[in-house]
């Protein structure tokens, strides 16, 4: 990601610093910061790769508001990613929503939303709520916990539906043809998963064409223009900070390893076989 500082100059290639997430301890200072001695001992965050010591400049850094711990902390960019995709939607007081895919993301979206949505009116099933959809039983177990309203495998979409607006984190092109077929005409699909170089299969015929639904893209590194008005990215990340006290992503997390093990790592996670895994540099 370009915008952030220090990665200007990386590129997808081998080999490859990876990791934008990362929080630590400040332990020096150069000669030339201003607030030296008030950082030492700090606890920060930076967009920096997998490292037990790195050194950034001074405006890299974020001070770790107080009463939010380093397991909560790194995952700032996973909230803020989710709280954008939530801006991009849009979503207004009794509107339904889905969410396709519930990893890391797709949690930390439903949770997100659940705070939005009134206990009052969506109890009644018509108004205001928020659906999640995954294969696997137990992150549906975890997206009724944080707030879902019903929480359901892919083939139910038909009973659920249709919503208001769909937002796409699953990375399955089944998942946003679904959340395409089964969002209300004139509704919202916010597509947030990266396909990569993955040619993706859509049917966009007469029933599509007709429909006037808005078909959107996500993504965190900058600011849409529709709302870069009111939002800057200083503002957003200053919410995020608020939404981790709330959220406490920590909970999520399935293992803890060193960085070591960082392929052991990728593999279970590509596999779906851990949800969250955290790098500790004991």
């Amino acid at each position: 990601d370009v915008n952030i500082k220090g990665m200007a100059d990386e590129s997808m290639e081998y080999p490859l610093a990876y990791g934008y997430s990362l929080v630590g301890i400040v332990v020096a200072c150069g000669s030339n910061v201003a607030d030296a001695e008030s950082l030492i001992g700090r606890l920060v965050f930076t967009f920096s790769p997998h490292s037990s010591r790195v050194r950034v400049d001074r405006d890299a850094i974020q001070l770790v508001p107080e009463g939010i711990n380093a397991e909560d902390a790194v995952f700032m960019p996973s909230v803020e990613t989710a709280l954008s995709l939530v801006h991009d939607a849009h979503i207004r007081l009794g509107e339904n929503v889905a969410v396709y895919g519930q990893g890391l993301i797709g949690l930390l979206v439903t949770s997100i939303l659940s705070m939005q949505s009134s206990k009052s009116i969506s109890s009644s099933s018509c108004f205001g709520s928020v659906t999640a959809f995954d294969t696997f039983d137990d992150r549906l177990g975890i997206s009724s916990s944080l707030g879902a309203t019903t929480a359901l495998k892919p083939d139910a979409v038909i009973l659920a539906g249709p919503f208001d607006v769909s937002i796409e984190v699953s990375g399955n092109p089944r998942a946003l043809q679904s959340a395409i077929d089964n969002t209300s005409n004139n509704g919202r699909i916010i597509v947030g998963s990266w396909y990569g170089n993955t040619d993706v299969a859509l049917k966009l015929g007469i029933d599509f064409h007709r429909s006037h639904k808005v078909l959107q893209t996500s993504q965190v590194s900058t600011i849409p223009s529709t709302l870069s008005g009111l939002w800057s990215k200083e503002r957003r990340f200053s919410l995020t900070w608020g939404l981790l006290k709330s959220v406490i992503p920590s909970r999520l997390i399935t293992k803890r390893l060193t960085l070591d093990n960082a392929q052991q790592a990728y593999e279970l996670l590509d596999g779906g076989k851990e949800l969250a895994i955290l790098f500790k540099y004991d």
